[in-house]
């Protein structure tokens, strides 16, 4: 029997454990969900795209609700590994320019605005969805950018109470109203000059704000 919890699901879904034909039934589902909504996507149409029986869903993912933990939780990992371990050796602003401007790159990029909207949408039907992002993606992703103000707070590069809080307010800041607009105006591009010049701005309030 097929069990409906979500969480029981998720635990067996491993992205280096799915096999060849789960990944493409994972990269169908991403597609149609992204295009044509969860609610109106159904299994009969992932198989159209993928070949194969509900039984190889049911395997891999448990069912449609597993298949869209899945797919969140692959775009939320490779979301969360933008932010990698910064350079120590360079300047404090351009070290966190350049953080700031990948995570943002990332969070603005067609998928993510994808993933967002979707997840807007299911949330409220499915909490764990956004217990799940907030655990592997915010509080796991934002680690090496905690890790890297402890450091300059330690050398009194910068004075700074909360390193876990200030971090997260500077990655908010730093995606800031071209997050909302592209979510508002898909058709609006954002390029990566403007993309630098908010995350210049969200920096510079940051360090005006830490500073010895």
């Amino acid at each position: 029997m097929v069990s409906n919890s979500i969480i029981n699901i998720t635990k067996t879904v491993d992205a280096k454990k799915i096999s060849p034909r789960g990944l493409l039934i994972l990269d169908a589902a991403q597609d149609l969900f992204y295009h044509q909504g969860f609610d109106e996507t159904s299994l009969a149409m992932i198989i159209s795209q993928t070949g194969g029986s509900r039984r190889s869903i049911y395997d891999e993912f448990g069912n449609k609700q597993g298949l869209l933990m899945a797919v969140v939780q692959r775009q939320v990992t490779r979301q969360s590994q933008t932010l990698t371990l910064i350079n120590r050796d360079i300047d404090v602003k351009e070290a966190l320019n350049q953080v700031c401007f990948k995570f943002v790159q990332g969070m603005l990029s067609p998928e993510l605005i994808s993933l967002f909207r979707l997840v807007v949408q299911q949330v409220v039907k499915f909490p764990e969805l956004g217990e799940m992002i907030n655990q592997t993606g915010l509080m796991a992703g934002v680690v090496p950018l905690v890790d890297y103000l402890s450091w300059l707070n330690e050398q009194k590069i910068l004075t700074i109470e909360n390193c876990h809080f200030s971090a997260q307010m500077l990655l908010e800041v730093a995606k800031g109203p071209l997050h909302t607009r592209s979510l508002l105006l898909p058709n609006k591009k954002v390029g990566d000059e403007e993309i630098s010049q908010q995350v210049a701005q969200a920096v510079d309030i940051f360090l005006k704000a830490h500073r010895v």
